[in-house]
């Protein structure tokens, strides 16, 4: 490779490719409703309007300028409504995205299945454990199509870091890390001043994420999309998890956790090769050095893992941890005296790094997941990018890392949903 690239390998993904595999010929487009036009609303009725076959029917909003402005984005032949009820019955679409607040993605998905939607609803797919278990039973049962918004599923990056761990470019696995930081309070400004009559429920309808009567906090809006990632990589869900979390930062009446900390543990191979992993997971919300990412770390590599890039470092003397003096020569970053004194090995963070491989992608997974889930309707196949079972996996993966917080014990993953992990 040429220029300022040329020291290192690149690999450049196209994840378009990837999300249109398998289009149908069937040209009809598909009539799309959308029902939650908020921040995350607009951003997939916008990548929506882009997706050739997809054309934009109606958006549905209770509240009036987030409809407004979900309109604005849906274009000329998209209707506006208020009430959900009323919009499937006038406009009879093919597909609905669900896009509000977590605590009416239940009703709403049940809603639009017995209309005769197929269903993309965001993460996490339900609200408690139990909706999750029905809401699969019942897509199961209809073979309907259905989708969660793991939009990393549609990432060619994450593709790619699936691929290289079951290859065993990796080695064995190790660890992994995932964390999500920022420096930011999570919330909205109310259009009203405090003292006004209308303050608290327009608070309680832009900050819905604060509370938990509508909302499950960090772990159900950042977590479920890295721990489904781990979830992936290691080929089943976790054994258990312990965790601790609080509202320590900012108390200003919120009711979720501001920071996380879990340890999940997953267990991995058969027989007497059965073994123990750790998946860490941090989201804390004042301070953002570390931003979002997860690391991969095995015996021959380390991934880093990011949206929009994925670096692996093979890991130096994997074969040889350099523990010992051999020949007279002691390795670059160990030493050992033997006369009572105590091995010694590099401490610096960079020391064993080399120069990376490179995993790029050039897509928009929100929209990559868009065009699946959009080919998957015109095609009647359920078998999504991330079907009902794995949004229950995934949500019980989060929900469990609540209740082990607020419990303060080490919560089990819920039996039977979801067959035995492989050998990794």
């Amino acid at each position: 490779m040429d220029g300022p690239r040329s020291d290192r390998r690149s690999f450049l993904i196209g994840s378009a490719a990837l999300a249109l595999a398998g289009a149908s010929p069937d040209n009809a487009p598909v009539r799309v409703a959308v029902v939650g036009t908020g921040a995350r609303g607009c951003d997939l009725i916008r990548a929506l309007s882009t997706v050739d076959g997809a054309e934009i029917a109606a958006v549905c909003d209770d509240y009036a300028p987030h409809l407004e402005r979900g309109l604005s984005y849906a274009g000329p032949k998209a209707r506006g409504f208020d009430d959900l009820a009323k919009m499937l019955k006038e406009i009879a679409p093919s597909a609905l995205v669900i896009a509000t607040p977590l605590d009416r993605h239940f009703a709403m998905a049940v809603e639009a299945l017995e209309a005769g939607c197929a269903v993309l609803c965001e993460k996490t797919m339900c609200y408690s454990i139990d909706q999750a278990r029905e809401l699969a039973t019942l897509v199961e049962g209809r073979k309907a199509v259905f989708q969660v918004g793991l939009q990393r599923r549609a990432n060619a990056i994450y593709e790619q870091a699936l691929a290289m761990v079951e290859s065993g470019m990796l080695g064995t696995i190790s660890a992994i890390e995932c964390r999500w930081h920022r420096n930011n309070n999570w919330r909205r400004p109310v259009p009203v001043p405090r003292g006004d009559a209308r303050w608290e429920a327009l608070d309680r309808r832009l900050n819905w994420r604060l509370y938990r009567d509508s909302s499950q906090g960090l772990m159900s809006e950042l977590a479920s999309h890295q721990l489904d990632v781990a979830n992936r990589l290691l080929g089943g869900p976790p054994k258990r998890v312990i965790g601790s979390g609080g509202i320590d930062h900012w108390r200003d009446g919120r009711e979720v956790f501001d920071n996380v900390f879990c340890i999940y543990e997953y267990e991995v191979g058969d027989g007497a090769g059965r073994r123990t992993i750790r998946v860490t997971y941090s989201s804390i919300q004042n301070n953002a050095y570390e931003g979002a990412s997860e690391l991969v770390l095995g015996t021959k590599g380390t991934l880093l893992l990011t949206q929009s890039k994925g670096l692996f470092y093979r890991e130096g003397g994997a074969d040889d941890p350099n523990w010992a003096v051999r020949e007279g020569r002691v390795e670059r970053d160990a030493s050992i005296i033997t006369s009572g004194k105590t091995l010694k090995l590099s401490n610096d963070p960079w020391a064993h790094r080399g120069k990376p491989f490179e995993i790029e992608s050039t897509g928009d997974d929100t929209r990559a997941e868009l065009v699946a889930f959009i080919d998957n309707v015109r095609r009647k196949d359920p078998a999504t990018i991330c079907d009902a079972r794995a949004g229950l996996v995934n949500a019980a993966t989060v929900l469990i890392g609540n209740q082990a917080m607020r419990e303060g014990r080490s919560v089990p993953f819920p039996e039977g949903l979801a067959g035995r992990p492989k050998r990794i």
